[in-house]
């Protein structure tokens, strides 16, 4: 018997064929769509495509390997926040990948770089900045960390956005491990990165092999013992301070006397402070008034203008004009605004006057 070909394609045979080539295309179908439900999938759409997909599922606790999307939630959403800044593709936008939290806005455009957190108004709550080269913070409560990543953009001036800004919830109500937060380190780094690369941002980010899991606390020592965001105090004998990094918002408490707090970038020229007066609110680079103490420097990229303010402590009803700041304090104020300053590259502050 001669085999024939043809007659695959001829009665039966051909029925066979072209029923066997449908049921194949309509299981591929069937595995392409239940495919792009997959967690990993899912994730890769979020927030126009700008997450590290890896990294978010690790802090949300989901393998990437995972074939299974049902109760895996992903929402995002873009929106408009500046009339004076034209915004590239894709941003701003903001997304939750099973409770993890993202934003990315441009720096110039933010909406409210402090819109997330609660350390302005809680004494016991700082800003700790993040390592290895990263413009960036994280703040720790007991059942979520908070992180924030700020890159400049050289090609961008500010009417083209600045620079990208990051922020970056753990899930909500879990316990934060030093884990944690790494995971969370590395989804805000990541995404900035992943950002300024889709949006043509050129930049200079950190070394993501060398980023490590930033303290959950800052921590109190004697003024003699201070090496970070304190260092150089005199006028207390005990300070409360972070690690000196390049954080676009700093503090360092003077233990019942002084809060000091640095901020840079959309840190300080969100919100109020554009309507009030770039320096930090005020119309002048430094001064003191009854109740709070400033002065200001000049930076470069997103950084904007840098602004340092001193404070009395929380439940201190202290008057700076019945009550003036003695000669150590106002020293003091002036020391962290230069190291403040120097280790973020910008231009020696205004003298207080």
């Amino acid at each position: 018997m001669k085999w024939d070909a043809r007659a695959l394609f001829r009665g039966k045979g051909r029925r066979r064929l072209i029923g066997s080539s449908v049921a194949l295309a309509v299981l591929g179908a069937g595995y392409y769509g239940f495919q792009v439900q997959y967690p990993a999938a899912k994730t890769g759409r979020a927030c126009s495509g700008m997450i590290p997909v890896d990294s978010v599922l690790d802090l949300a606790g989901k393998s990437k390997l995972s074939l299974l999307g049902l109760g895996f939630d992903v929402s995002s959403r873009q929106f408009d926040v500046s009339r004076d800044v034209t915004e590239p593709a894709g941003l701003a936008t903001r997304c939750v990948v099973d409770g993890v939290e993202i934003s990315i806005e441009t720096s110039a455009g933010a909406l409210n770089a402090y819109g997330a957190y609660t350390f302005q108004g809680d004494p016991e709550s700082f800003p700790v900045p993040m390592n290895a080269g990263w413009q960036g913070l994280m703040v720790t409560e007991d059942d979520q960390a908070t992180a924030s990543v700020l890159l400049s953009c050289k090609n961008w001036t500010s009417k083209d956005g600045g620079g990208v800004l990051v922020t970056a919830d753990s899930p909500y109500d879990s316990k934060v491990t030093e884990a944690v937060r790494l995971k969370l380190a590395r989804v805000a780094t990541g995404t900035a990165q992943r950002a300024a690369e889709k949006t043509g941002c050129v930049t200079e980010p950190g070394n993501a092999g060398e980023l490590t899991a930033p303290a959950a606390a800052a921590k109190t020592v004697s003024a003699d013992d201070a090496t970070g965001t304190c260092k150089g105090m005199t006028s207390v004998s005990e300070v409360r301070e972070t690690a000196a990094g390049v954080s676009p918002a700093e503090e360092c408490l003077l233990v019942g006397s002084l809060q000091l707090r640095a901020a840079y970038g959309p840190f300080s020229d969100a919100s109020d402070a554009v309507v009030n007066g770039k320096y930090g609110g005020h119309d002048i680079p430094s001064g003191v008034e009854r109740h709070t103490a400033w002065t200001s420097a000049t930076c470069q990229g997103a950084l904007g203008i840098g602004y340092y303010n001193a404070s009395p402590v929380d439940g201190n009803d202290r008057s700076f004009t019945s009550n003036p700041l003695t000669k150590d304090e106002r020293a003091n104020i002036q020391r962290f605004a230069d190291q403040s300053a120097a280790r973020h590259g910008c231009d020696s502050p205004a003298e207080l006057p």
